[in-house]
């Protein structure tokens, strides 16, 4: 099963596309792979990718939980 999504605006639904995503570390990228025929979304893509900042007094971890 693949964690890749496609978002429906009209339905407000979230749906599973074929495809898969990896971390390539010798290249510092993320290899994308959709296959999704029903959308006509087909292809794979190298995206080039960031090391995460490491949290610290100047760079607090990100919380997307609101608190209250």
């Amino acid at each position: 099963m693949s964690w890749i999504l496609h978002w429906d605006r009209d339905a407000k639904i979230k749906q599973t596309v074929p495809g898969f995503c990896a971390y390539l570390p010798d290249s510092g990228e993320m290899h994308l792979r959709i296959g999704d025929e029903q959308r006509g979304t087909k292809g794979s893509w190298d995206l080039p990718v960031r090391h995460c900042k490491n949290a610290g007094p100047g760079n607090p971890p990100i919380n997307h939980r609101s608190q209250k």
